[in-house]
This record gives C-alpha cells, sequence and structure tokens, in this order.
C-alpha cells in the first residue's frame, strides 16, 4: 500500500512536469507572436493590455512598435515583459492563467496586427 502512494505521487510528479514543459513551449510561442505584432504596427499604434499584471504596482502597459510601454518610462522588450508578468504567476493554473489573458489580447488585436 504504501509503495503504490509513492508510485501514484510519482505519477502526478511526471505529469506536472509534462504540463510545465508544455506551458514553457507556450510562453515562447506567446513571446513570438506579440513581437511579430509589435513589428507590424505603425509608430503612432498602440494596443492596450488591461488585465496584465508585470509589477506589484498596476500600471497601464500598451504594445507599440517599440515593444511594452509605460507612460513615462523607458519600453521594455516583449520577451522581458512576458517573463516579468509570469514571473508572478508562482503556479501553473495561474500561468495558463495569464497565457490565455495574453491570447485573448492577441485575438482582441485588430487584424493587421495580430
Amino acid at each position: 500500500m504504501v509503495f503504490e502512494s509513492v508510485k501514484r505521487v510519482n505519477e502526478l510528479v511526471k505529469r506536472m512536469s509534462i504540463l510545465e514543459e508544455s506551458i514553457a513551449v507556450e510562453i515562447e510561442y506567446m513571446k513570438e507572436v506579440y513581437s511579430k505584432a509589435s513589428k507590424s504596427m505603425l509608430d503612432s499604434q498602440h494596443y492596450f493590455l488591461n488585465g496584465v499584471q508585470a509589477s506589484p504596482v498596476t500600471k497601464s502597459y500598451l504594445l507599440t512598435k517599440k515593444g511594452i510601454e509605460v507612460v513615462g518610462e523607458e519600453a521594455v522588450p516583449i520577451s522581458d515583459f512576458i517573463d516579468q508578468a509570469l514571473n508572478f504567476a508562482n503556479y501553473p493554473k495561474r500561468k495558463i492563467e495569464v497565457l490565455m489573458v495574453l491570447a485573448k489580447h492577441l485575438e482582441a488585436m485588430p487584424m493587421n496586427l495580430s
């Protein structure tokens, strides 16, 4: 019975590892898609990323041709921004939720940006 418990928990660890690897793949994909969307923007265009947190202080983030911007601050590279946003997501479920918010923003962007 004890051996069965260890076996079952080891199976959970294995599945969690697979899930974490899948999340890492999706994070890299999201970075690529956001970078392409940013590069396709005109200098005068921006897209408001509401609901995405990349710092403990609530800020308004804009996707622009330069990357991710906050009014009054320097642009942050998209890759760094996504890493920072996911840094606050301590658990796989929360990382998936953040990825879903980012994906929904991509879906809502005008067709020439996404």
